[in-house]
C-alpha cells in the first residue's frame, strides 16, 4: 500500500505542475504543496525502507493504511482543483467571448473591435504602414425591420453578416458596432486597397435577401478613414469613417473617403441639428401663411402653412436649410406635430374670428411612413376642435412612390378621418397616371420649377397645359404655384387651372399679417357663420 501512495503522490506532481503553470492568486500556495507533496514521496520511500526490512508490526501495518489514503486524498485534491479550474476558465472564456462578440452575428463587437484598431494602429505606427478604418451602415434597413418586424430584422442582420465575413481577409476585423452599423479594421491597407474591398462588400449584398417570401435588395453606405492621413489613434478614426460614411448616405453613393472639407460641413451640420432640436423643444418655430385663390370663384379656397425657424444668431431660417436636417437627424415626428399644432391653433382663431379658412400642412415621407401619425392628427384636431375637412395635408410626389403599401395604410387612415390630402411637387417625381387615379387626392399641385419660367420655356408650358388637362380628366383640381406676375397668371387662366398661389398673389405673412390682408383684399373671403352670404358680404372687397 505504501507503494501504492509514492505511485498515486508521483501522478499528483503531473496536475499540481499543470496548476502551477497558471499564474493566479493561490500561485505560491500550489508551490508550497508541491514542495510538500515531493517531501511525502521522500517520506514515503524512507517508510517502505523500513517496513521491508522487518516484518510488519500492527502500527506499520496501521501507518501504511493511513500513509495510502493520505495519498489518494491528495491526488484527488490535486486533479479535482485542476478541473474546477479549467471549469473557471472554461467560464471565464465564454463570458469573455459573449463580453467582446456580437450575440445576433457573432462578430466582435464594438468594444473588441476598438482594441483591434488600437492594436492594429501601433503595429502600424511601428512598421510605418498604413491602416484602413470602415464604417458601414445598411440604407433603409429601420424601414425593412419596421415592415416585416425585428425577428426578420435581426435575420437580415445575421445573412449580412455573413455575407460580408466572407470577402473579407483573414487578417482584418469584421465588427457590429450596433445596431445596423458595422466596421471593418484592415491592417497595412492602403487607400485602394480599402476602397476595393467596399466595392466587394457592395457586391456581395447585391443579391437579393429573401425574408418571408419577399426578394428585398439592401444596399450599404461606406465611410473610409486612413491611417496615418486621416488620424493615429481610434478615436479620430472611428470619428472621421462616421463623418464620411454620413456624406456617402448623403450623397446616395456605395462609399465615401474623408475630407477636411466633409469634417467642417458635417460639424457645422451637427451643431445645427442640435440648435434644431433644442428649438423644437422651445418652441422657437413660427408659421407663414400664403393664401390659395380660386381662379374661377376669385375666392380664397385657403392657406398653406410654412414654416419658419426663428435662430437666435442667424435670423429668420426658412425650410429649405432644416427641413432636410430634421428628416435625417430623425426629428419629424415632434417637428411635424408642432406644425400641425400650430396651425390648427391658427385656424381655430379664424373660426372664432368668423372666417372659414381651411390650411394646408407640408408632410414629410417619414410621417407617411409612421403608423402612429393619424393618432397624433385626431389628437390635435380633438384639441383645437377643429373639423378634420379644415385641415389639408400635402404630400409630395415621391414620397408616395416609395414604400407604398406602408404609405397606403397611413393614407387609408387619415381619409376615414376626413382629412382632406393633395400631391405636392408635381412632375418631380415617379408616379404613375394608374396611381394617381387611385391615390385619394383632391388636389395636385404643379410644382413651382415648371410654373416660374414656362412664359419663357416652351417645353415647360407644354408640360403645364399637359398636366392640367391629365389632372382634369382624373377628376381633380389643379393647383399652380409660384405664380409672379400678372402674364403667369393669365395663362394659367386660359389654360382652365383651378387654383393658384405666388408672390404675386400674396407673399407668405405672419398671422397677425395676414388678418390685415384678409381685411383688405379684393378676393372673396369665406365666413365661417355665413357661407350662403360670403360672396355679397365680400362683395365690396372684390
Amino acid at each position: 500500500m505504501v507503494l501504492v501512495g509514492i505511485v498515486l503522490l508521483a501522478l499528483a506532481l503531473h496536475p499540481t505542475r499543470k496548476i502551477c503553470r497558471r499564474k493566479h492568486q493561490l500561485y505560491a500556495a500550489w508551490k508550497f504543496l508541491a514542495a510538500l507533496i515531493c517531501f511525502f514521496i521522500i517520506g514515503y520511500i524512507l517508510f517502505l525502507n523500513m517496513v521491508l526490512k522487518a516484518p510488519a508490526s500492527t502500527l506499520e501495518m496501521i501507518v501504511s493504511t493511513i500513509l495510502f489514503s493520505g495519498a489518494i486524498f491528495v491526488i484527488m485534491v490535486v486533479r479535482l482543483s485542476l478541473s474546477s479550474i479549467r471549469l473557471s476558465e472554461h467560464f471565464a472564456a465564454l463570458e469573455r467571448h459573449r463580453a467582446l462578440h456580437d450575440e445576433l452575428t457573432e462578430l466582435p463587437n464594438r468594444i473588441l473591435a476598438e482594441e483591434q484598431l488600437d492594436h492594429g494602429l501601433q503595429i502600424s505606427r511601428r512598421q510605418r504602414k498604413p491602416l484602413a478604418f470602415l464604417l458601414m451602415d445598411l440604407v433603409r434597413f429601420k424601414e425593412i425591420n419596421d415592415s416585416f418586424g425585428h425577428f426578420y430584422g435581426d435575420y437580415l442582420l445575421q445573412e449580412v453578416a455573413h455575407r460580408m465575413h466572407k470577402v473579407v481577409r483573414e487578417s482584418d476585423t469584421l465588427a457590429r458596432f450596433g445596431g445596423d452599423e458595422f466596421a471593418l479594421v484592415l491592417p497595412n491597407t492602403s487607400l485602394e486597397q480599402a476602397v476595393m474591398i467596399s466595392m466587394k462588400i457592395a457586391d456581395s449584398l447585391d443579391e437579393p435577401f429573401m425574408v418571408e417570401g419577399h426578394s428585398l435588395k439592401v444596399a450599404i453606405s461606406i465611410g473610409i478613414a486612413m491611417c496615418p492621413d486621416h488620424g493615429t489613434d481610434s478615436e479620430t478614426l472611428v470619428q472621421r469613417a462616421d463623418i464620411a460614411m454620413y456624406e456617402a448616405k448623403r450623397n446616395d453613393v456605395i462609399y465615401a473617403v474623408f475630407n477636411l472639407e466633409q469634417h467642417r460641413s458635417t460639424f457645422n451640420r451637427l451643431v445645427l441639428i442640435g440648435e434644431l432640436r433644442d428649438a423644437i423643444v422651445n418652441n422657437d418655430m413660427f408659421l407663414c401663411y400664403q393664401p390659395k385663390i380660386s381662379i374661377r370663384d376669385k375666392a380664397l379656397i385657403g392657406v398653406e402653412a410654412l414654416v419658419r425657424w426663428q435662430h437666435v444668431e442667424r435670423g429668420v431660417v426658412g425650410p429649405d436649410d432644416f427641413i432636410s436636417l430634421a428628416e435625417q437627424a430623425g426629428l419629424c415626428k415632434g417637428f411635424t406635430n408642432l406644425v400641425l399644432d400650430k396651425a390648427l391653433e391658427q385656424c381655430t382663431r379664424w373660426q372664432q374670428a368668423g372666417y372659414h379658412i381651411p390650411v394646408s400642412v407640408n408632410l414629410s415621407i417619414k410621417n407617411l411612413h409612421d403608423l402612429d401619425f393619424p393618432d397624433d392628427v385626431r389628437i390635435l384636431l380633438h384639441k383645437w376642435q377643429v373639423k378634420p375637412e379644415m385641415l389639408l395635408l400635402e404630400i409630395t410626389e415621391r414620397s408616395i412612390v416609395v414604400d407604398q403599401e406602408r404609405v397606403t395604410k397611413v393614407i387609408a387612415e387619415l381619409k376615414k378621418m376626413g382629412l382632406q390630402l393633395s400631391i405636392d411637387d408635381f412632375g418631380t417625381g415617379y408616379s404613375s397616371i394608374s396611381y394617381l387615379k387611385k391615390f385619394p387626392a383632391r388636389e395636385i399641385k404643379i410644382d413651382k420649377s415648371f410654373i416660374s419660367n414656362m412664359l419663357q420655356n416652351e417645353d415647360n408650358a407644354v408640360i403645364v397645359k399637359s398636366t392640367i388637362e391629365m389632372v382634369h380628366n382624373i377628376g381633380r383640381k389643379v393647383v399652380a404655384e409660384g405664380v409672379e406676375d400678372e402674364e403667369t397668371l393669365q395663362f394659367l387662366t386660359d389654360l382652365g387651372c383651378d387654383i393658384i398661389q405666388g408672390f404675386h398673389l400674396c407673399r407668405p405673412l405672419g398671422d397677425v399679417d395676414l388678418d390685415k390682408w384678409l381685411d383688405s383684399t379684393t378676393w372673396v373671403v369665406a365666413k365661417q357663420q355665413q357661407p350662403a352670404q360670403t360672396g355679397s358680404s365680400a362683395g365690396g372687397k372684390a
